[in-house]
Formats: C-alpha cells, sequence, structure tokens
C-alpha cells in the first residue's frame, strides 16, 4: 500500500526523500499503533479468562460465598496461609483430581477457619469448625474421600446453619 503512495506521490527525485521519510513515520506509527492494540487486547483477554477461572460462586444454604479456586499444587499448599483476614461471605475451594482423603493443617494461617468437604456430588460429608492457627502442626480430615473442599472464615458455618448432608450448588453467574 505504501509503494502505491509512493509511485502516485513521490515522482520528482528531489520528493523523493521528503517522500520516504513521511512514508517511514507512517509505517512506524502503523505498526507501533497495531503492536498496541494487538497488546491490550491480548492483556484484557488475559485477565477476562483468569478471573472467570480463579473464581466461582457457590450456593451453599441460603448463602452465596464468592469462592477463590485452588487447581494448582502450589495454590493448594499455599491455601489462604499468609493472609490476615477473609473478607465476609468468601472462601477458598480446593479442587482435587479425584476423591481421596486430603488432611489440612494451619500453617502460617492468622485467623481460625472452617473447612467443609465434599464429595463429588457436591454433598458435604466432612465439617471441622473454627479452628484456629495455634492448632499446627495437628492435621484434620474428611470421615470419608472428598473430592472438594472449602475453607471459610470460622464459625461461618454455624453462622449460617451448615451441616454434613447439605449439597452445594455452583452458580454459573
Amino acid at each position: 500500500m505504501l509503494s502505491i503512495y509512493y509511485k502516485l506521490n513521490c515522482v520528482k527525485a528531489k520528493e523523493r526523500k521528503e517522500c520516504l521519510k513521511i512514508m517511514n513515520r507512517k509505517t512506524f506509527i502503523i505498526i507501533t499503533s497495531t503492536i498496541a492494540v494487538v497488546f491490550i487486547f491480548a492483556a484484557g483477554l488475559f485477565l477476562v479468562i483468569k478471573n472467570n477461572s480463579s473464581y466461582k460462586k457457590i450456593k451453599l444454604g441460603d448463602v452465596i460465598l464468592k469462592t477463590e479456586i485452588a487447581l494448582s499444587a502450589d495454590e493448594k499448599q499455599k491455601g489462604l496461609s499468609g493472609r490476615d483476614y477473609m473478607k465476609e461471605n468468601n472462601g477458598m475451594l480446593f479442587i482435587f483430581p479425584q476423591s481421596g482423603l486430603y488432611p489440612f493443617w494451619m500453617k502460617d494461617m492468622k485467623f481460625p477457619i472452617d473447612i467443609i468437604w465434599l464429595d463429588d456430588g457436591l454433598k458435604i460429608i466432612g465439617l471441622e469448625k473454627n479452628i484456629k492457627p495455634n492448632t499446627f502442626p495437628e492435621k484434620f480430615s474428611p470421615p470419608s474421600p472428598a473430592k472438594f473442599v472449602l475453607e471459610v472464615n470460622g464459625g461461618w458455618s454455624d453462622e449460617n446453619k451448615i451441616k454434613e448432608g447439605m449439597t452445594a450448588r455452583v452458580l454459573n453467574k
């Protein structure tokens, strides 16, 4: 496209140098703008994908929880440790590849939590309430194999009348 412009508008030898400067500037602007647009689009797409995959809303009882998803081994190992607090009606959902007797501990925790173990149908099969940070290195395990583990603020289960046998629902919102 620029070569056509050059042939049509840059006929005289004297004008060619000036014309090439203008074309080079225009080419630079077009390329730079294209790269910027592609970068902004890619960054936005990454954030949308990350936000959609990192959090899920779960309904348990009459409450909707915003849960952060722990999928990788590093995310599962770190969990909520090192954090000063967790917002009300928030939680962390651990997803395992298959059901198992996954133990949890309070290493580097700074606030109490309830641990809720769920089977592959999201039915609550185990519940430890108001576990304090000073219980480390004690480990807490489900009574039977669990596929999912939900950590919420300590006392949340009692406040919201959460009991074994209840079933959680993942919302698509």
